[in-house]
């Protein structure tokens, strides 16, 4: 019984017998074309081999109007133009072609995006330099009709360094989406020990200097502004010069183990206050056992205050 060689089953010989590169091409359910022409790497999503990227799949098409291709159509232009060995087909079945007017020119891009962009950048804080950021556009080129505006799909405020925004090029026939980098440079103060300071000491702002810095270049986890240090101690001991950093910082123990406190009880709203001993050290807020001295019962009491617990019922 003879059988007819198809071009299908040349393809699969080569794909078994030679040995190729492998590579992805993966096709979307809609692409927008700036110009007449679509080639495959404006339809294909990642990279591709430079000879596969430059094909032709669709010509002479005029903007506002569409064609579809199948993923099978450009297999079979890879397999003509001797392009097909290695690849590994993925993605929509078919895919739109949309010719959308022209390329948008990248200054044009960058400002919409930035003007898009700025509602997320936060206000600086009393006294710091203006907060500014910096756009990384992506180097593809987009395509849009007349009338396309840029559109922010993120809503949480931009973070000091650098923030992956997805935006969308909108016009009256799609959406594309894109990324960009945008760089926030805000400032917060960081505090420079002035003075050795011992460990286990209480940290004052008066032990430290201290100077505004740009967040985004700042590396590690230095303390940022005044308000982290109430009810903090230093975990070691401080030379003059040290940048004061988050692991270098504890709660500061208001209750020590042993101390005679005021323990107040409150059941409802009436309070009694009668004396205490801590049988546990502990910081604002934290719960301790404390031996009421008139019963000699035991409580689980909240540190209120240096010297003061609380018990409610």
């Amino acid at each position: 019984m003879k059988h007819g060689i198809t071009a299908w089953s040349v393809l699969g010989l080569l794909l078994v017998t030679t040995p190729a590169v492998a590579w992805n091409l993966d096709l979307p359910d809609t692409a927008i074309v700036a110009g007449a022409t679509a080639r495959l790497s404006d339809l294909a999503i990642g990279p591709l081999p430079e000879a596969a990227a430059d094909m032709t799949v669709e010509s002479g098409g005029r903007p506002g109007t569409y064609r579809t291709v199948s993923r099978q159509a450009i297999l079979r232009r890879l397999v003509t133009a001797g392009l097909a060995r290695g690849v590994h087909m993925r993605g929509a079945d078919r895919c739109v072609v949309i010719f959308a007017g022209a390329e948008v020119h990248a200054g044009e891009l960058s400002e919409a995006a930035r003007a898009a962009i700025r509602r997320l950048v936060p206000a600086p804080l009393s006294g710091a330099p203006d907060t500014w950021f910096e756009l990384e556009m992506p180097r593809r080129e987009l395509a849009a009709a007349d009338g396309w505006t840029v559109r922010c799909l993120r809503n949480e405020p931009l973070e000091p360094g650098r923030n992956a925004v997805r935006c969308e090029l909108v016009d009256d026939l799609q959406a594309t989406s894109f990324s960009v980098t945008a760089v926030l440079h805000s400032y917060g103060e960081l505090a420079t020990a002035r003075m050795a300071v011992p460990r286990n000491q209480p940290l004052l702002t008066e032990h430290f200097s201290w100077q505004w810095q740009d967040l985004a270049g700042v590396r590690g986890d230095p303390i940022v502004g005044r308000q982290a240090l109430p009810g903090a101690s230093a975990v070691r001991n401080l030379t003059a010069g040290d940048v004061l950093m988050e692991r270098d910082l504890k709660a500061t123990p208001v209750v020590r183990s042993g101390d005679l406190v005021e323990l107040w009880l409150v059941r409802g709203g009436t309070a009694v206050r009668v004396q205490a001993r801590a049988r546990q050290g502990g910081c604002l807020g934290q719960i301790i056992p404390v031996r009421n001295e008139l019963t000699g019962q035991l409580v689980n009491a909240r540190v209120a205050a240096p010297g003061v617990v609380e018990w409610r019922n």
